[in-house]
């Protein structure tokens, strides 16, 4: 940004910016990013759980040779090597066929994606709302959503010769920004945009998580008929209900989804409440799949409850808010740290993919 283009603010108005932990100025705006790249990875996390959970998901890669784990934008460069790992579609030879990526039931870059990026996600919020101890990591993410994007830009265009872990064109950047974030209201604080980026996601996770809850059930009462009563232990009245009419005290279970998971943005909520409860298990969730299962139901009420939520287009729509959330997580906190894209030849590529997976999701995210 050139001084053409500085905007000065009066003192009243630099110290509302600082009461808010917004950045007073552009300059400052970019000293946060570059602080916050310049963290340890281990500063992120709200202790040994988030780091066990982490290196479940992206750990295999931790010792390669790209990573640096003593900053955070090498840290990133672990989901950029998982997700090419998981995706070997994104490669220029399988361009063809890249719209298999965008199933309208499948994780965009993959299960083990989906979750590590939402759990960044998620740890990063607990910085924005103050959980935390890292003061970097707030205030950086206290900034408006603008704020963050021009902070970007400036790192970006500063670059030049000099070592940067800021690699990829502004102009890629703002194409993407401008398809992942149309109509959204950049003046935001960051901490408000995680916040709607993972409500957003929660929002579809609940429709797989309720088919979850279903085949739970159904897997209860396959272990309770074949053990006889052996396994859980309840108080007697339920107990007496359960042995009197099984399979209709599990599909009474079924019925009742337990819609518990916090918004993780509420006031008040203690770090590292909402976690692994959001994570995507290991499943085929296409329609076919789940229809399979449905038909091995063990009553026809399960099997007609299982059917009323497989239905194609709710579970499309339930994955194009998932997918929009983690491309867009993805993207403004991961993708923008990656030392990576030197030659450009697979900006095209991963352009298109993006194009095509957000196409597929904005229906129900305008909705």
């Amino acid at each position: 940004m050139d001084n053409k283009e500085k905007k000065f603010l009066a003192l009243e108005e630099r110290m509302a910016l600082a009461e808010k932990s917004q950045a007073v100025s552009s300059e400052a705006a970019v000293s946060q990013v570059q602080r916050f790249a310049g963290i340890h990875a281990g500063d992120i996390f709200c202790g040994n759980d988030d780091v066990m959970a982490m290196n479940e998901l992206t750990g295999e890669f931790w010792d390669h040779p790209s990573v640096d784990i003593n900053t955070y934008h090498g840290f990133c460069e672990s989901f950029f090597l998982a997700k090419n790992h998981d995706n070997p579609l994104c490669v220029p030879s399988s361009m063809d066929t890249s719209e298999e990526l965008f199933m309208p039931a499948k994780p965009v870059w993959g299960i083990r994606m989906n979750n590590a990026t939402v759990l960044l996600g998620l740890t990063l919020l607990d910085h924005a709302k103050g959980r935390m101890k890292s003061r970097d990591v707030y205030h950086c993410m206290r900034m408006t959503l603008e704020q963050y994007q021009d902070a970007l830009m400036d790192l970006m265009l500063q670059r030049g010769e000099r070592r940067n872990p800021f690699t990829m064109t502004p102009d890629f950047f703002q194409e993407i920004w401008k398809m992942c974030l149309k109509g959204y209201d950049v003046s935001k604080p960051l901490a408000d945009v995680l916040a709607d980026f993972l409500r957003q996601y929660i929002a579809g996770w609940k429709e797989f998580d309720r088919l979850e809850h279903i085949l739970r059930c159904m897997e209860a009462l396959s272990c309770y008929l074949e053990q006889e009563g052996a396994g859980e232990v309840l108080p007697q009245a339920e107990a007496d209900r359960r042995q009197q009419d099984p399979y209709g005290y599990y599909f009474a279970l079924a019925c009742a989804y337990p819609d518990d998971v916090p918004d993780p943005g509420s006031e008040g909520l203690a770090k590292g409440t909402v976690r692994s409860r959001v994570f995507l298990p290991e499943r085929d969730y296409s329609e076919e799949a789940l229809l399979a299962l449905a038909a091995k139901a063990p009553s026809r009420e399960f099997r007609e409850l299982l059917e009323k939520n497989i239905s194609g287009e709710r579970l499309g729509n339930a994955m194009g808010k998932l997918n929009s959330a983690v491309i867009l997580l993805y993207m403004l906190w991961v993708e923008p740290y990656l030392s990576i894209w030197k030659d450009g030849s697979m900006k095209d590529i991963f352009s298109k993919l993006l194009s095509n997976g957000i196409a597929a999701a904005e229906k129900d995210r305008q909705n």
